[in-house]
């Protein structure tokens, strides 16, 4: 059996377990809220730490920290470079070579006839910087950028709809805008970057009339020549919702999504990516051999083992509608819907692991008593709603073989408190010949494994991370996240709030990063 542990120097006891000498941990000086931080992994080569300063030079541009730090998380080199006030981090990407950091113009009046977004490019073979910014076309709306083979495309919606893709060729000043549709209801969903087929995945959500009607998934060059072009038709009050993308040993894309709730009413095309409330009622795999994919649909209310993704409410429910279909009582369409973020897909021998994290909203109401302007009739009493925040409750993991069978179901379960936000909590892993699905929570990392047969080979485990001082002690957490990094080893990151009398800064806020390796 294997276990996390906090690493720096290892050195092997006589259990065979991996033994904590000294933390591995990175920390940067959190003195804003809205401060942007932001760590873009290379691998087994480490990775790039970037971080708005508090400083600004004689131009009034605000100092951003680019440090490149290797894989014991030491600063190998740290520049300074000034970017305009307000520019908000967008997203990242990297390749082999080169890393993307992509800013948007936040509200900067100085800034907004110059510029919408602004691209910071490390070279790692010149071991240089450089900086380009453009304009977008009117009401665009930044989704995100990738990068592969020197390239980084960035994906933009109208709010109205027509997408547009612009590929940046980072050894140059090239670049080039293409129109995946002519059509104004063809909204840009999701992008992935593949290193090893040398391509970008771009999916699609097409709407006629303002009704969702299909999914289309375009594979790119780096040059931006379209290499494939599928499309999946929605079925019958259920659509394609969020998904992960992969290719198969004979370069075919295979797509595992869930399978959303339709209603076939019209939608408001204005924030169609960020809209998280809709219900998934199964999962859909598809392999895209020929221009109709292969294709498996599997409902929740089938799988034998998704009650332990439930909650106790909905266990209940569930089991009462069972009941009333056996005795043919008012029969149910006995449902299992989940709302779901942040879909992930993770390769697991000769299996596609489809991981996704559940969570729900709550709310409470409240009564007030209102007197009336000047208080003197009789009070009335009215009600209202407030958001309590958001219950991540469950990981939900499926594993498909190379044809798209549902192989094994299993769930996780970590006890988070309500979050406003909503963020990843949880992260896979192949470590060896397991699964590792881990989550931190208030500096302890919570963790779990399985078998290819999908078979729990422990109990939730958990590790307290080590902080830098012994004394150290952690007042407060927010959005604690953790990654795969490289191999065995997975990344924490997040901001603390830390309490430490020995230290001349007794109370210090930093946004921290934490390396854990799987022994």
């Amino acid at each position: 059996m294997k276990q996390f542990v906090l690493i720096a120097l290892l050195f092997l006891a006589s259990q065979a377990f991996a033994q904590q000498v000294e933390p591995v941990r990175y920390e940067v000086s959190r003195w804003n809220k809205e401060q942007g931080c932001h760590f873009q992994p290379f691998g087994k080569q480490g990775g790039m730490m970037c971080a708005e300063t508090e400083r600004t030079d004689k131009d009034k541009h605000r100092l951003w920290s680019f440090a490149t730090l290797d894989t014991m998380l030491y600063e190998t080199r740290s520049d300074l470079i000034p970017l305009p006030e307000k520019l908000k981090f967008l997203d990242s990407g990297s390749d082999g070579r080169f890393a993307a950091f992509c800013f948007v113009n936040d509200g900067n009046k100085k800034a907004a006839d110059s510029l919408d977004f602004l691209v910071v490019a490390f070279d790692r073979q010149e071991n240089a910087f450089r900086t380009f910014w453009d304009k977008w076309p009117e009401k665009s709306v930044p989704l995100s950028i990738e990068v592969v083979d020197g390239t980084m495309m960035l994906a933009l919606n109208n709010k109205s709809g027509n997408g547009s893709l612009r590929f940046y060729d980072l050894t140059s000043d090239g670049n080039r805008v293409v129109t995946p549709s002519p059509s104004s209801s063809f909204v840009l969903f999701k992008t992935e970057a593949f290193a090893k087929e040398h391509c970008f995945v771009v999916a699609a959500k097409e709407f006629e009339n303002k009704r969702f009607a299909s999914t289309s998934f375009l594979v790119y060059s780096p040059t931006g020549n379209l290499q494939g072009s599928y499309r999946y038709d929605n079925i019958p009050n259920a659509a394609l919702g969020r998904m992960g993308f992969r290719f198969d040993e004979s370069r075919n894309l295979v797509v595992v999504g869930t399978l959303e709730r339709e209603t076939g009413r019209k939608v408001n095309l204005e924030g169609i990516t960020e809209n998280f409330d809709k219900e998934s009622v199964g999962v859909v795999w598809m392999r895209f051999a020929s221009a109709t994919p292969d294709s498996h649909v599997y409902l929740f209310k089938d799988m034998p083992d998704i009650e332990h993704a439930l909650t106790a409410s909905d266990r209940v429910r569930v089991r009462e509608e069972r009941l009333k279909n056996q005795k043919k009582e008012n029969p149910t369409k006995g449902e299992i819907a989940f709302q779901f973020l942040a879909p992930r897909v993770t390769d697991f021998g000769d299996l596609t692991v489809f991981s996704v994290e559940a969570f729900m909203p709550y709310y409470h109401t409240e009564t007030r008593m209102s007197y009336g302007y000047y208080g003197y009739y009789g009070g009335y009493p009215y009600t209202y709603t407030v958001f309590d925040g958001y219950d991540f409750f469950s990981e939900i993991i499926l594993a498909f073989d190379s044809d798209g069978h549902l192989q094994w179901q299993q769930s996780v379960k970590f006890d988070n408190e309500l979050t406003y936000e909503l963020s990843a909590h949880a992260a896979e892993g192949v470590c060896f010949d397991e699964l590792v699905v881990a989550s931190p929570y208030r500096n302890t990392l919570r963790y779990t494994a399985f078998d290819a047969a999908g078979q729990a080979l422990m109990n939730q485990q958990s590790e307290k991370i080590a902080p830098i001082h012994g004394a150290d002690y952690v007042e407060d957490e927010y959005f604690a996240q953790v990654a795969q990094w490289y191999d065995t080893r997975f990344l924490i990151f997040g901001s603390q709030i830390i309490q430490n009398s020995t230290q001349p800064k007794p109370r210090r806020t930093v946004f921290y990063l934490q390396k854990v390796q799987y022994e």
